[in-house]
């Protein structure tokens, strides 16, 4: 791992080797360990370590980038070469944008040296917690972590630097059933080693997978919903990702007017939906920079209902008037009071989703999506888990599920299975329908 100070110094070799009108320098790096355990066994592990650079270099509106993974003088002075020879033979980018001079990015605390002095043992005994629990109840556990000790920084020829390091780890565990016929899953990430206990997690895939045993024939249809906060988070991350102001200024978002513009200002959502972006936020923390180098802040998507900002690249700003904003680098989403257990007791009759996969998109411009639900489907009745049911293939859409809230839990950090993403927090949602449009075969 670079230090802040070998990396600024990796940049001014660069900018001073440099013959371009302007050079840009994206540099990262860091070690990633892995372990997976599968039908009660560990079955392999590993770890690698690298670093990368990127030379940007730039004459007038052309452009050429080079990467390279060696940082000696000869390596150095190769790469500048071929990213200003690559420039000249570019056409001309006619929304290029300059560079940034210097900038101010707020401290991110997102680095946890326990986490990056963990060593192999760390992630055995956990693996070896997960197994044990499962063979107690006579069960089969698989699971999957990975940690990740990095740093990146940035600099350029017109004096801009920013250097930041990070830490983090994922965690999944699958538990099934000898017979196949029942399926529990978990998840957890964080930046902290302390966040993680492995003898709670492994319990909660444990209990699903004893409990979905035999599930009972459920017909496809429109029931009231509990998602639980790994399905809102898969749901919302497209979402937020679609918070983009060119594609709803060119009519091709759900955030456009039909009569041409965007939402900005409009009240979309009920009162309860706050969405926002914080890198400092002490949960999840974010990064210190966005795209170009733009500083992160805190930016309210959604307040109280209303659509309170889009994110503008630094060309789409300049083209409509407005203030660059940054994609965040992190998503929360404001919750309510109480738990998830609150609102099964709550709910009359319903249907309990622990987990969603394989989504795709279905309709960009309505945000419809489609997916399968797995690891645990049930039945509840009068406040209680009455029996597991059949999984479901579900079209449905976050802006819909938004739209019928009815209740729901605090919010927790929790990553989407399709991202591992380890800067989620959202609650779990209690929703007056979610469309389940077929049985699936799936356990």
């Amino acid at each position: 791992m670079h230090t802040e100070q070998e990396a600024q110094q990796i940049v001014t070799r660069i900018v001073s080797l440099s013959k371009a009108d302007n050079v840009e320098v994206n540099l990262g790096g860091g070690t990633t360990s892995h372990l997976r355990f599968a039908n009660n066994s560990p079955s392999t592990s590993g770890s690698v370590s690298n670093s990368t650079i990127s030379i940007r270099s730039t004459f007038g509106k052309k452009t050429g980038t080079v990467g390279l993974n060696q940082t000696d003088e000869a390596s150095l002075r190769e790469g500048v070469r071929r990213s200003e020879e690559l420039a000249r033979l570019s056409p001309e980018d006619p929304e290029f944008m300059p560079p940034l001079g210097p900038q101010r990015y707020g401290e991110v605390n997102s680095f946890d040296k326990t986490m990056a002095d963990n060593g192999p043992e760390f992630m055995a005994d956990a693996a070896a917690e997960c197994i044990q629990q499962a063979a107690k109840r006579n069960l089969l556990a698989t699971g999957f972590l990975q940690s990740n000790a990095g740093w990146s920084a940035l600099g350029n020829s017109r004096g801009l630097f920013g250097y930041h390091r990070t830490t983090s780890m994922y965690f999944s565990e699958t538990v099934r059933t000898p017979e196949g016929d029942g399926s529990g899953w978990v998840s957890a990430a964080s930046h902290k080693t302390a966040d993680f206990r492995f003898q709670e997690l492994a319990k909660v895939a444990v209990d699903k997978a004893a409990l979905s045993r035999n599930p009972k024939p459920l017909p496809p249809g429109k029931y009231v919903t509990i998602l639980e906060p790994s399905c809102v988070a898969d749901l919302l991350q497209g979402m937020v990702f679609s918070l983009n102001a060119r594609s709803a200024d060119e009519g091709r978002s759900f955030f456009s007017r039909r009569e041409g513009g965007n939402k900005l200002g409009e009240k979309l959502f009920p009162e309860n939906v706050t969405i926002y972006t914080d890198p400092n936020d002490p949960l999840a923390p974010g990064s210190r920079w966005g795209a170009d180098g733009l500083p992160q802040r805190r930016i309210e998507w959604v307040k109280e209902g209303m659509l309170a900002n889009l994110n503008y690249s630094r060309y789409w700003a300049e083209k409509q008037g407005a203030t660059p904003t940054p994609g965040g680098s992190n998503l929360i989403f404001k919750g309510g009071d109480g738990s998830l257990e609150d609102l099964i007791r709550s709910t009359k009759e319903g249907v309990l989703v622990t987990s969603i996969w394989y989504i795709r998109s279905v309709d960009p411009r309505s945000l419809l999506l489609t997916g399968l639900t797995r690891d645990g489907v049930f039945w509840i009745e009068n406040g209680k888990i009455a029996h597991p049911v059949n999984n479901f293939r579900w079209n449905d859409s976050p802006i819909s599920v938004l739209k019928n809230i009815d209740a729901m839990s605090k919010s927790a950090r929790v990553p989407p299975r399709e991202s591992r993403s380890p800067n989620v927090v959202v609650p779990a949602l209690r929703v007056k329908e979610f469309n389940f449009s077929s049985v699936s075969e799936a356990v």
